[in-house]
């Protein structure tokens, strides 16, 4: 059985349904995207007829707009091979669509993209492999950590498992965890990976004190918001400064400027809906928007006043 998965690229949320898929099905090909580019991208496949290659396509911690949404509703032979699983609050009101499963909680208990993938596979595709306990404690310290609902004893785990994914990168990161999943009865973290995390720790930590001296206070929409620039351990870096100002600031927003903003507050604020006026999506107390599209160029145009840049009408 072949499938197509589409699925978050920044994260282990993201990836670890890819290691799912390949735990289950004969051959699994897999697109990873953001919130803001998954709608191009899932539609550019369908209509080019890329869909008809596979049994089935998958979509895991991402979400389609309305309109990609009823779309694919309509078309009676793609909607029985398409499924979504997400976990985005803010992306409750597709639970309209039949293809479509957004779960925040169930039974007390937050969950993931990876989480909610992993009990429909147990249920419609359950195999020895599957049923393992390695598998089960790592999709379980993913879910932890993508939910920051650790306590004192998983919490130091469930970092490691994210650290590990930003050490290695994704590709690796798959190809790994899908090989140790195979051999492995259950999961650990040799003394390489341990030394390797030891390591990691000490650069987050300064990573993390220095870009603290860089937060620029700023109002925005009545929040005294605390905004860092950081391309790296943004989820580190933004609930870290959350909880230390949580007396200062209303929330913080983390910007990578390459990619996305990462929204982390404490108080009583809905960033979900905070992030969705942007475009966004997320949870109450994490979320994230994309940013504008020609952000770079305008960027290059401040910083070089007499810059043409390619494509400008200015260019020839």
């Amino acid at each position: 059985m072949n499938v197509l998965i589409f699925s978050h690229r920044s994260d282990n949320d993201g990836v670890t349904p890819v290691i799912l898929s390949k735990l289950v099905f004969d051959k699994v090909d897999f697109i990873l995207e953001e919130p803001t580019t998954i709608d191009e991208s899932f539609f550019n496949s369908y209509q080019s007829g890329l869909f008809d290659q596979y049994d089935y396509v998958f979509v895991t911690d991402l979400c389609l707009c309305h309109s990609l949404a009823q779309k694919i509703e309509s078309d009676s032979k793609n909607k029985e091979k398409v499924l979504i699983f997400d976990h985005h609050y803010t992306n409750l009101d597709k639970n309209q669509y039949s293809f479509i499963s957004v779960v925040d909680t169930q039974n007390g208990r937050k969950e993931c993209g990876s989480s909610l993938y992993y009990q429909y596979l147990l249920e419609h595709f359950s195999n020895d492999i599957l049923k393992k306990p390695v598998v089960q404690e790592m999709v379980e310290l993913v879910r932890l950590l993508d939910t920051w609902t650790f306590d004192k004893e998983s919490e130091e785990e469930a970092k490691w498992i994210g650290n590990l994914f930003d050490i290695y990168g994704k590709e690796y990161y798959i190809e790994y965890y899908y090989q140790f999943c195979l051999s492995e009865e259950h999961f650990f973290f040799d003394d390489v990976q341990q030394h390797l995390l030891k390591v990691e720790e000490v650069r987050i930590q300064n990573y993390i004190t220095k870009k603290e001296q860089e937060i620029h206070p700023v109002m925005l929409h009545g929040y005294y918001v605390g905004v860092v620039f950081a391309e790296f351990y943004r989820s580190e870096l933004g609930n870290f400064l959350a909880h230390k100002y949580q007396d200062v600031y209303d929330f913080i927003a983390v910007i990578n400027i390459s990619r996305s903003v990462s929204y982390r507050g404490v108080k009583d604020i809905d960033l979900g809906s905070f992030a969705k006026f942007y475009g966004g999506a997320g949870h109450k107390k994490a979320a994230g928007s994309g940013l504008p599209p020609m952000l770079l160029d305008d960027i290059i145009k401040l910083i070089f006043k007499e810059v043409m840049i390619e494509g400008d009408h200015s260019w020839n």
